[in-house]
């Protein structure tokens, strides 16, 4: 039941709605109230709350997996990069969870026990893997925050300015992308354990009056840069720093005296492709470019720039357009990152293979617009980009940060509708680590295309082989005895019709011998003749215990384009005067033989079109990962696979 009593500093009414909760703030004079039995007692004022980016407030509703719940307290923290709220909800069952907002990423959480001792704060790393309550995380962000404010009722006694160290993790298994926290703050650390959702999954309802009607993004705040007086405009409460356009001074977001976080650099001025303020049409929704940087790698002495822009949609919260030499790419947050081993040249995420492209540290040179952290010029992170056109898959990390990113190409001309550009964008240079390569489609329409063909060509061979063609017209058994001197006659036979081909196959009982004939074929009416010599023999024996065989007992003799007639063949033999002994001879005289030899030339033929639609599509990887410091098959340039020089890494 709702417990509710009157504030004993200004004697507002203030209601806990939660049985579990103890502590709450009154919302008229910020007094610090805590739950004795029915009175409370006031522990001190609450510093005021920052404005921030939320759409959410006290009293706002939700579900979560078909259990509706209210916000009913909040807290809120600062850390190195800015502030974010973690709200507290009571659902209808009974049961409370936390709700993270930062960045435009909501996360959802519940007090679990861990199921294992954790180990120290300090102990952890990006990356670390770690099992909690029975599942497998990996350490994504490790802060040292300050509670600076808090607003409503909670479960625990808090004040603004108590430290609290804090762990996020990512899960490596599951099919829902995973999320825990770990707060040593307290002894022992509390261990929370929930999920990453999109912002329409909660079904919100009684939303900040600005963001629950579904206001698009536009300006939130217009202020005056404190160096050089030009306008500034924030587009959304997330925002931590802004880059003034006029004067590239980097100032702090916080609150509306923009203070300075790092005066202008001299630097040669860039303009963007896509001009800030630009609204561009993606996925039904128009996102605002607010942010631009440009970042560098640099190794043996070249730089290898490309531009970010940061898009804001008021919903869906942010996203990256990314250029390259003209390349584009479409980039989003991994909420569940794949599991990585440092060093190996793949990593797997739903369900895809990616292949390690490149690695470097990457130096932020130029920034104009607004961020979602408190941005900088020289700034830091170490990257990995891994690839499967037409997706890059790209890992950051600092020391205390792991964030994944996932970018799927766009072409030039989608960029270009999207923003309705009048200008034209510069034309791409080279090949994208992720572009898709063009020639895939057609090389499996080839493919496609052989297979057809192949199949037809293997039912005509089988259908002329055993249904059409090879009518036997003669099948007759001969004997050549030595000393007769008179040439053997076949039976006669007819052809009706043209023959596109005359098979004439011999079958002897050789043995260790050999037989030389002398064959006429006679046309019986036009006594038009057609002669050919051929040799049979066929050796065998054994030498060393090994048996061995030289020769053949068979032999065939074509003749080609044969018009209609009555035939017969005239068969001369030569028996070997050295085995004077009679040698038995089945003939067949067949027609129109299938021939092998076409079949497997068209074969050849066949096979020609996809071997070099498969070099195409060769070439033009081998033109993509030239750039790589990593070859396609996972070996570093320069390594011992390779030149034997040093590596790039």
């Amino acid at each position: 039941m709702p417990f509710s009593a009157n504030c004993p500093s200004c004697g507002a009414p203030v209601v806990f709605k939660s049985s579990a909760s103890f502590h709450g703030v009154c919302e008229f004079c910020r007094s610090t109230l805590v739950r004795h039995g029915g009175d409370l007692e006031n522990l001190g004022r609450m510093a005021d709350l920052l404005e921030d980016a939320s759409p959410l407030r006290l009293g706002s509703e939700g579900q979560h997996r078909g259990v509706h719940f209210a916000v009913v307290g909040r807290i809120q923290l600062r850390y190195a990069a800015g502030i974010w709220n973690e709200w507290y909800l009571l659902f209808d069952d009974q049961r409370s969870g936390w709700l993270s907002d930062a960045g435009g990423e909501y996360l959802i959480s519940f007090l679990t026990p861990p199921g294992a001792p954790l180990p120290e704060f300090a102990a952890l790393m990006p990356n670390d893997e770690l099992k909690l309550a029975g599942r497998d995380f990996v350490v994504t962000n490790r802060e040292e925050a300050l509670c600076i404010a808090g607003e409503g009722e909670l479960p625990f006694a808090f004040g603004a300015g108590y430290p609290a160290q804090l762990v996020d993790l990512r899960a490596s298994d599951g099919a829902e992308a995973g999320f825990a926290s770990i707060d040593y703050s307290e002894t022992p650390p509390l261990v929370f354990i929930g999920e990453a959702l999109p912002f329409a999954a909660f079904k919100f309802a009684n939303l900040r009056d600005e963001r629950g009607a579904g206001k698009p993004a536009g300006v939130v705040k217009a202020l005056q840069c404190p160096v050089c007086g030009g306008a500034i405009g924030i587009h959304d409460k997330a925002v931590q720093s802004v880059a003034c356009p006029s004067c590239l001074t980097v100032l702090d977001a916080a609150n509306e005296t923009l203070g300075i976080l790092q005066k202008a650099m001299a630097a040669t001025r860039i303009e963007p492709l896509i001009p800030l303020g630009s609204i561009g049409h993606f996925g039904g929704r128009d996102w605002t470019v607010i942010g631009f940087q440009q970042r560098v790698i640099r190794a043996e002495g070249v730089d290898y720039p490309w531009q970010e822009y940061l898009l804001h949609h008021a919903q869906e919260g942010f996203r990256w357009l990314v250029e390259t030499h003209g390349h584009w790419s479409w980039v989003t947050p991994v909420a569940k990152p794949p599991r990585y081993q440092v060093g190996f040249p793949s990593v797997i995420h739903n369900a895809v293979g990616f292949r390690r492209y490149s690695a470097g540290t990457a130096e932020t040179r130029y920034v104009i617009g607004e961020f979602t952290w408190k941005v900088k010029v020289g700034e830091t992170w170490e990257t990995i980009d891994f690839v499967a056109p037409p997706q890059v898959l790209s890992r950051e990390a600092s020391h205390n940060e792991l964030s994944w990113s996932l970018g799927d190409y766009l072409p030039q001309d989608e960029v270009i509708a999207a923003f309705k550009l009048k200008t034209p964008l510069p034309e791409p240079v080279g090949i994208a680590m992720n572009q898709p390569n063009p020639r895939a489609a057609g090389h499996r329409r080839v493919f496609s295309m052989f297979w057809k063909f192949l199949g037809l060509a293997v039912v005509a061979q089988a259908l002329w082989f055993f249904v059409l063609g090879g009518r036997t017209l003669v099948d007759q058994r001969l004997v050549f005895s030595p000393g007769r001197d008179e040439p053997v006659t076949t039976q006669t036979f007819q052809l009706d019709k043209p023959a596109r081909n005359l098979v004439l196959r011999h079958d002897t009982d050789l043995d260790n011998n050999w037989l030389g004939l002398g064959l006429t074929l006679v046309e019986k009416t036009s006594g038009r003749a057609w002669t050919a010599q051929s040799e049979i023999a066929y050796w065998h024996g054994s030498d060393g215990g090994e048996s061995w065989s030289e020769g053949d007992r068979a032999r065939e003799l074509v003749f080609r384009d044969l018009p209609a007639g009555t035939y017969y063949f005239v068969i001369d033999p030569e028996i070997s005067a050295e085995k004077p002994v009679s040698v038995a001879d089945r003939i067949k005289v067949v027609r129109d033989q299938a021939a092998w030899s076409n079949f497997f030339l068209l074969l050849v033929f066949l096979a020609a079109l996809p071997m070099f639609s498969r070099y195409r599509v060769s070439a033009f990887e081998t033109e993509r990962w030239k750039d790589a410091d990593f070859l396609a098959s996972g070996a570093d340039f320069g390594s011992d696979e390779d030149s034997g020089d040093g590596g790039d890494d």
